[in-house]
């Protein structure tokens, strides 16, 4: 049977979506594995913009509950196995939008600068990411999580620094400072450990692409390949 939404007028709208999603997956209207609605028509069921809706996808994605394939659409990847999912997870990212802003941000950010990195990218740029590549093999195939997560922050700092500009470098700095907090090292970790090995390959095969766009000096293929990483986790 399927799964009926409920509309909603009130001020927690991207909350009742993603309340109401997490039943459905619950309940098995959706499983792992199966393609969501789109935003349109997730919109049109509950009574909320698509804004709304938005917000709601990117806190589940947050807490790796459901993820996004570029051109494909958005699937649930997990179940969430106790009710305290909606109430320490979903509820906190949208009372505090915070880590969404900030992932928002980073987006926006980052687009930019590996933009700015390809046209600028040496044979020095390439040995250091490289070496970083090759290391971030090595924390995936060892299923090492936290040195998977350094690496994978020294990675993008390698790529600010490859824009020769220190305003950058810094900027990055502070962004990934102020995403090293509690709510974001939970947030990782709930987010890559389930299925945690196949989850880091990805994550290494998308930046392996980033890096040879980066060799190439395309900067607008280095701006799809980082802003396809960005959509898949945010």
């Amino acid at each position: 049977m399927e799964f009926e939404f409920q509309k909603l007028e009130q001020r927690k709208k991207p909350l009742h979506v993603a309340s109401q999603l997490v039943s459905a997956i619950k309940a098995g209207n959706f499983e792992v594995g199966d393609k969501l609605p789109t935003e349109e028509e997730l919109s049109e069921r509950t009574g909320v913009s698509r804004a709304s809706v938005r917000e709601a996808l990117a806190a589940l994605r947050l807490g790796g509950i459901i993820e996004t394939k570029v051109g494909k659409g958005t699937f649930v990847r997990q179940v969430p196995e106790e009710d305290t999912v909606r109430e320490k997870l979903i509820k906190v990212l949208i009372d505090n939008p915070k880590p969404l802003e900030l992932q928002e941000a980073r987006t926006a950010f980052e687009v930019g600068v590996v933009q700015i990195a390809a046209k600028k990218f040496s044979e020095d740029d390439e040995q250091k990411l490289e070496a970083t590549l090759d290391e971030m093999g090595d924390a995936a195939r060892n299923d090492n999580y936290q040195e998977f997560l350094d690496l994978h922050k020294r990675f993008h700092l390698q790529v600010a620094g490859a824009t020769r500009n220190d305003v950058i470098e810094d900027t990055l700095k502070n962004l990934q400072g102020i995403m090293n907090d509690t709510m974001w090292r939970k947030l990782e970790k709930m987010h890559y450990l389930p299925d945690k090995r196949e989850y880091l390959m990805e994550s290494l095969r998308i930046h392996r692409e980033i890096f040879i766009a980066l060799k190439k000096n395309d900067p607008v293929l280095a701006g799809k390949r980082i802003k396809s990483h960005f959509e898949r986790y945010s």
